[in-house]
């Protein structure tokens, strides 16, 4: 290298004296006219100053010819050595990179010291509490401040310009770098086959496809400011399901949501979860009895306050968005709700949740009430337990608890709920049940279930606002795994006899899900059915069994 260098600095000289002389002949040139020309090359300064240039020309070009000879030399082996570079010329910066699909940090359920970490996929089964362990947010919430929408199998990032699109669930979620602002199309697809078999009455045991549930929604947030709409097209007519929007604010630690509009029930364990995240085709009896006249929605106002390992939610609200109260022009069924949970305790491997809900609704004036509560799957709607009908419901005032243990890949959950009914004194015109004027009576429901995810997973329990929600899945189909397995099984019992007309049952169900990615499953139940009823078509004992398959996805 030095050697080159020495000749290149050699080379300039000599060409700059060449250049000296050429410009010293030029001059000669213009002096020595055409017919000068003999006379001139006689001349002994012509005759040396020719010499000279002819001279130089020559060493340049010897020069130029050792230059070649050593920059061809020393070409192929800097390639193949490894050069050291001294002094203060900076190095060569490592060539970029580019990447896709970087594996996102996932925040646990109001956990602030977890965020830091890094999950790598694939997972490793990890214990309940954890960081790993947490599921992803419950398809009926909003987008929350502080906790990661979504939480895909495969995480994936494209950038085009100033805009983010986070891959995970099919659909991509729009959002800017700093995540302070943010749009997705949401929605699920439920498809439910049962074949019910085994009761005496015959009108019951039959077979039927039905679609229970085909939503398409949006979703976003403005920073602190988010929002949902969803409608509902399973029952081939649309209705409006979760529309409201939601402030979130941190203060001290803790997660303030205010929300209005339309806004889904907190109601027990398995009555606060969405319908696309229970563990079976149906929610437990606690949740399907214990329930508001105005229904699983209510049009109003929801405040909750979320910690580190509890949360409480109140809401105050009207029928649903959907009631046609309005071309009668009758009031609201007013109804207040509250729900909280704790987690008193967790370890490496397990944890406790405890829960206690309740409500109390003032009924709108009607011309009677009666309640269906269905036993089997929802292909099989008249198989139920019938109270009523009967004289109007002025107010009734109900309440329950919740117990969940989880220890490594299994979980067992308790819930109990007792609703006290207060009948109307007067009625609107006579009918033949004025003689329960004034009555009043307790309904009441316990479920015991219990499951194991037999592939490792951890069970998907959203520790946020305490429910189900969806797995983090270890080896998603998709890549080459087995997916998920997760078997199950659980016992109901409700008692509304002590109402005038009321009735009693029980189940037993059991069940096997097959997660295909954490927003893909098959389930496949089985049910067993006891009731006696006092009024309605079917009078009596009955029992019943089915067997029911569901297809769902989530996006």
């Amino acid at each position: 290298m030095n050697s080159s260098r020495s000749i290149t600095k050699a080379i300039s000289q000599y060409s700059c004296r060449c250049t000296k002389m050429i410009a010293g002949l030029g001059i000669v040139g213009i002096l020595v006219q055409p017919h000068h020309a003999l006379a001139a090359s006689d001349n002994p300064d012509v005759q040396e100053l020719m010499r000279l240039v002819k001279l130089q020309s020559q060493q340049i070009h010897e020069l130029q010819t050792r230059l070649s000879k050593v920059e061809k030399h020393a070409g192929p082996s800097h390639s193949k050595k490894n050069v050291t570079v001294t002094g203060n010329t900076p190095p060569h910066p490592p060539p970029r990179i580019l990447q896709s699909g970087p594996v996102e940090p996932v925040k646990f359920a109001g956990d602030e010291t977890a965020s830091q970490k890094t999950v790598k996929y694939p997972l490793t089964p990890a214990p309940p509490g954890t960081y790993a362990a947490v599921s992803d947010i419950p398809v009926n919430a909003s987008p929350v401040m502080g906790v990661t929408s979504q939480i895909p199998s495969n995480s994936t990032t494209t950038s085009i310009g100033g805009l983010v699109l986070k891959w995970g669930k099919g659909l991509p979620v729009f959002t800017t770098p700093d995540g302070s602002f943010s749009f997705k199309v949401r929605g699920r697809v439920l498809a439910d086959y049962g074949a019910t078999f085994g009761s005496r009455y015959r009108d019951l045991n039959i077979s039927r496809t039905v679609m229970r549930a085909a939503r398409l929604g949006v979703e976003g947030n403005a920073r602190q400011l988010s929002w949902v709409f969803e409608a509902e097209f399973g029952d081939n007519k649309p209705e409006v399901m979760s529309a409201f929007m939601m402030w979130s604010q941190k203060v001290q630690k803790k997660t303030l949501d205010f929300a209005l509009g339309n806004i889904f029930n907190e109601r027990g364990f398995d009555g606060s979860t969405g319908s696309a995240q229970t563990v079976f085709l149906d929610r437990d009896l606690v949740a399907n009895t214990i329930l508001p006249a105005r229904g699983w929605y209510g049009m109003g106002g929801m405040f909750k306050a979320i910690g580190k390992n509890w949360h409480v939610a109140i809401q105050i609200a009207g029928d649903n968005v959907n009631s046609a109260s309005a071309s009668a022009n009758v009031r609201d069924n007013m109804t207040y709700m509250a729900r909280a949970h704790y987690i008193p305790w967790r370890s490496n491997k397990a944890l406790i949740h405890l829960g206690v809900w309740g409500f109390y609704e003032d009924v709108k004036p009607s011309t009677s009430f009666s309640q269906s509560v269905r036993l089997l799957a929802r292909t099989n709607d008249p198989f139920a337990m019938q109270l009523g009908p009967t004289v109007p419901l002025s107010n009734s005032l109900a309440g329950g608890v919740e117990l969940l243990g989880i220890w490594k890949s299994s979980w067992a959950l308790f819930e109990y709920g007792a609703r006290h009914l207060q009948f109307r004194d007067t009625l609107p015109t006579d009918t033949q049940y004025a003689s329960y004027l004034g009555k009043s009576g307790t309904t009441q429901a316990l479920s015991a279930q219990a499951g194991i995810f037999l592939s490792g997973e951890t069970p998907n329990y959203f520790a946020r606002t305490g429910m189900w929600s969806s797995p983090r899945l270890l080896h998603p189909v998709i890549d080459g795994g087995w997916g998920a397995w997760e078997l199950s099984g659980r016992w109901d019992w409700a008692d509304s006899s002590h109402v005038l007309s009321g009735a009693r049952a029980w189940t037993a169900t059991i069940g096997l899900n097959w997660y295909l990615l954490s927003f893909a499953r098959i389930t496949l139940n089985y049910t067993h059915a006891q009731v006696t009823n006092k009024s309605g078509n079917y009078i009596g004992n009955n029992s019943g069994n089915i067997i029911g398959v569901r297809s769902g996805i989530i996006f």
